[in-house]
């Protein structure tokens, strides 16, 4: 009998060991399973974009899994031996496990979740991919739509501005348009790109960027004379203002004090350095800086306006398309000069050239890359054909020609869906056609294909980037609830 009751306990401690394992085990696979269906359905909208179809997100909201563990034990004991039989002691044991998991998808279709991937993204969330180290040519490649170089002539203008557009699928046509290779002399390839090709000459140029963030103070009175004694009321009342909307400052020199009003929000100033050094801001969404101060002051004081000055409009210079030509178009004069292909004739401190950038929404990021894994199929469609042009196109595109410029990670892969098998983080159908997205480091000695490279490749890091800014703009209306019914009798 001692035999059978420590059977009996031994059976049921294992059952209640048995579920914390399990549990631990479930968890981490439904973990693995959430991670591999978030980036294949991320992956498909971006596939989607490229075929110019519908796009449709997507989310797992909610995986439960419901443990029903169940043991049983029987003894059968006889007390002596029954007439005409051989019975004897017996005891049966019995145990059995059932696991019933079940998941939610959820049609991320609201109003307000489509109003804001259809909205310009916050600047502030630029200045943080910038600030976890996202590689500055993606954030540019990325984030921005387009880009305005704004030429001022002098102080009394005029202002001119060229646009670029970072638009892959309008290249298209441009580059099959052209049957002979661009312009040996460096002045003249700008008349014979397409607007995609000229960003990423600009992309590169900027070597340097970077975020700051800033508040504005505006004055709103000055010289006052504050006397403990006489002006205690006004002292009460200076202390009881909010501390984040005001500011009051001493000047030593006068004895006096200034009263400045803070702006409510900050501020955030995308900057570059030139070659000697001197950071030059770049505008970009709401709230333009107003000075180079912008980039490395956390307040910057916002000068009082000028009534009796009239505004001087900006004048767009436009590219009227491809062409050869024996000397660079006006357009092409603003760009080479801000790229550095050609010299900037200064008198004083004019011309003046700046940058400002376009921010693109969550929802043209998507359309973007589906543009650009287009462009890559056409372009090296394109270069197979013809190869006796001896065109200079990357497919995929990488962030630099290192025949030209070999800078450091020239070579690295944007994005690319066609990456070696043997080195795939995960592989996706679509249209029955099989995709691989590759790990971010090649394999040391893994060489599955002839032209294998070995070369970084940033397209898990992109898909990485899409699931947190898809992330920001869904809510908890987003995510419906399965409706419960309770039947009492």
């Amino acid at each position: 009998m001692l035999r059978f009751l420590a059977a009996a306990l031994l059976c049921a401690l294992f059952g209640c060991a048995l579920s914390p394992e399990m549990i631990k085990s479930d968890t981490m696979g439904f973990d693995d399973a959430i991670e591999d269906t978030t980036d294949k359905l991320l992956l498909l909208n971006v596939l989607r974009a490229r075929d110019n179809a519908p796009l449709h997100f997507a989310d797992i909201p909610v995986v439960r899994e419901s443990i029903q563990q169940t043991a049983s034990l029987g003894i059968l004991n006889f007390l002596g031996k029954l007439a005409n039989t051989t019975q004897r002691d017996n005891m049966t044991l019995g145990a059995s496990v059932q696991k019933t998991p079940n998941f939610e998808v959820n049609h991320l279709q609201s109003k307000e979740f489509n109003t804001g991937i259809a909205s310009p993204i916050d600047a502030k969330f630029v200045k943080y991919w910038l600030d976890r180290g996202l590689d500055r040519r993606i954030v540019l490649l990325l984030f921005f739509s387009a880009a305005e170089i704004v030429e001022t002539r002098s102080a009394a203008g005029p202002i001119n501005t060229i646009r670029i557009m970072n638009s892959p699928r309008q290249a298209i046509d441009v580059i099959r348009s052209r049957n002979r290779p661009l312009s040996a002399v460096p002045e003249l390839r700008c008349d014979g790109q397409s607007d995609f090709e000229r960003s990423l000459k600009l992309l590169n140029t900027v070597s340097t960027f970077f975020a700051n963030t800033y508040r504005e103070r505006r004055l709103l009175a000055k010289g006052m004379n504050l006397d403990t004694e006489k002006d205690s009321r006004g002292l009460q009342g200076f202390a009881a203002l909010d501390q984040t909307k005001t500011q009051l400052v001493l000047d030593k020199g006068l004895s006096t004090y200034s009263l400045y009003a803070l702006s409510s929000e900050p501020k955030v100033a995308f900057c570059f350095y030139e070659a000697n050094q001197s950071a030059e801001f770049i505008s970009a969404g709401a709230g333009l800086p107003i000075s180079k101060k912008s980039c490395f002051q956390s307040v910057v004081d916002v000068p009082a306006e000028d009534l009796t000055r009239s505004e001087i409009n900006e004048t767009p210079i436009f590219f009227r398309g491809p062409a050869v030509v024996k000397e660079p178009s006006r357009y092409c004069e603003v760009y080479n000069q801000f790229t550095g292909i050609e010299a900037v004739k200064k008198t004083g401190e004019y011309p003046k050239l700046e940058l400002r950038l376009q921010i693109r929404s969550v929802g043209e990021m998507f359309q973007f890359l589906g543009d650009l894994l287009q462009y890559q199929d056409e372009v090296k469609d394109y270069l197979e054909r013809n190869q006796e042009l001896n065109l200079k196109l990357n497919t995929p595109v990488t962030f630099g020609y290192c025949g030209d410029e070999p800078n450091p990670g020239c070579a690295d892969i944007f994005i690319r869906l066609d990456g070696d098998s043997c080195n795939a983080r995960f592989a996706l159908t679509y249209r029955d056609k099989q995709y691989y997205v590759a790990n971010f480091n090649p394999p040391a000695n893994a060489q599955c294909r002839p032209d294998s490279v070995v070369r970084r490749d940033h397209t898990l890091e992109i898909l990485s980037v899409l699931h947190q800014l898809v992330g920001l703009h869904k809510s908890a209306t987003d995510i419906r609830a399965t409706p419960y019914v309770q039947v009492l009798p």
